[in-house]
């Protein structure tokens, strides 16, 4: 699909029409801060398609020991394991497996495909309390993935949460560990939850060292955005603003956009406050320099003559503007990647499974029509 995706933070027109030189912004994002050690080692490809595949071979093995699948399935399931088990990617294998065991987790992820999120949620939300851990942790993955491709982030953050306190099952039992901190690290981040999503993002790059790309490269971004991000600076009026204007396209004119209004205007006012009294101190400086005495001036019935000697001026030091760039924002650097590069990252992220699987999944339920 190609829908236009925008930028997680974009700059408003009434914030934008205020300089950062103007306001006291800092020029330069900060070095990288040293890396942690890692919770999890780094594999390398070999290892980590053996790993893959011994998962799913977990999922099939104890399908074959249960009686509260039909027959049909498990056979299905464990002859397409048995042609597709030498993939070089078989991960998408295991929610197609499921989608083949469960027709309401397949109609469910099917309206999802289709952008139809009402039914998606009301078919998959049923699911979340299912007995069998594979189906309940990817039935609320995809609803949390929907949550989130609606913009509804305040309902995917509580719901992410959930599933990152199911944390040994979520990585035994699936692949989806890594696409759950990375949303529940942007959720928290686009909420203004600075600190939380430090914590997971960081949390991130330990845990998931071999994780896709695509997950890897916003995560690094916006952790080098959030260790620049300066309190009570331009960039978190953008940030509150963004905040309050996401909920109101919502229909959402409630406390936290009140809030967020608010403080936006107070920090607003107080940085144009600053600005001007640093323009009355350069101001008053340079008068103050300018009535001064120097090395080079007429002092009394001395005539002017050069500096014999090089001098630092005198009077109260102050940054020089070499840069006048703002400090970055809370997903500057993500919002600023080429459209169709945010859409790869997105797109890749809400697909259920990719066309050779979805195949299978239509063949078996067209072979299961057929058999009734």
């Amino acid at each position: 699909m190609n829908r236009a995706i925008a930028p997680f933070w974009a700059v408003t027109l009434a914030i934008a029409s205020f300089g950062a030189a103007a306001l006291g912004q800092d020029s330069a994002l900060p070095a990288s801060r040293p890396s942690r050690e890692l919770i999890t080692p780094i594999l390398t490809p070999e290892a980590q398609l053996a790993a893959d595949r011994d998962l799913i071979d977990r999922f099939v093995n104890q399908l074959r020991t249960r009686n509260d699948v039909a027959a049909s399935a498990r056979k299905a399931v464990a002859d397409a394991w048995a042609t597709h088990r030498a993939d070089e990617q078989p991960r998408d294998f295991l929610p197609a497996a499921l989608a083949m065991i469960y027709e309401p987790f397949k109609n469910g992820l099917q309206a999802f495909d289709n952008e139809d999120h009402t039914t998606a949620e009301q078919t998959l939300r049923p699911l979340m309390t299912n007995k069998d851990p594979y189906l309940s942790l990817h039935a609320a993955a995809a609803i949390a993935r929907s949550l989130v491709e609606q913009d509804r982030l305040d309902e995917a953050s509580p719901l992410l949460n959930e599933l990152v306190a199911r944390r040994t099952d979520l990585a035994d039992k699936t692949f989806l560990e890594p696409e759950v901190d990375f949303l529940l690290g942007y959720c928290q981040l686009a909420n203004l939850e600075y600190d939380k999503a430090t914590e997971t993002l960081e949390q991130f790059e330990r845990r998931h060292p071999n994780a896709p790309e695509k997950y890897r490269l916003p995560v690094r971004q916006m952790l080098a955005e959030l260790h620049a991000r300066r309190p009570e600076s331009l960039g978190e009026v953008s940030d509150l603003m963004i905040y309050a204007g996401r909920r109101l396209g919502r229909g959402l004119a409630d406390q936290p956009v009140r809030d967020s209004q608010k403080r936006a205007i107070e920090l607003l006012d107080q940085l144009i406050e600053e600005a001007e009294q640093r323009e009355k101190q350069q101001q008053s400086s340079a008068q103050a320099g300018g009535q001064g005495g120097g090395s080079g001036r007429r002092m009394g019935n001395t005539p002017l003559s050069p500096a014999r000697q090089s001098m630092l001026p005198t009077g109260p030091g102050r940054k020089g503007e070499l840069d006048s760039r703002p400090a970055a924002r809370p997903g500057e650097m993500w919002g600023r990647m080429r459209p169709e590069e945010r859409q790869r990252i997105l797109q890749s992220i809400r697909e259920s499974f990719p066309s050779r699987y979805r195949q299978l999944v239509e063949q078996y339920y067209r072979q299961l029509a057929k058999e009734q």
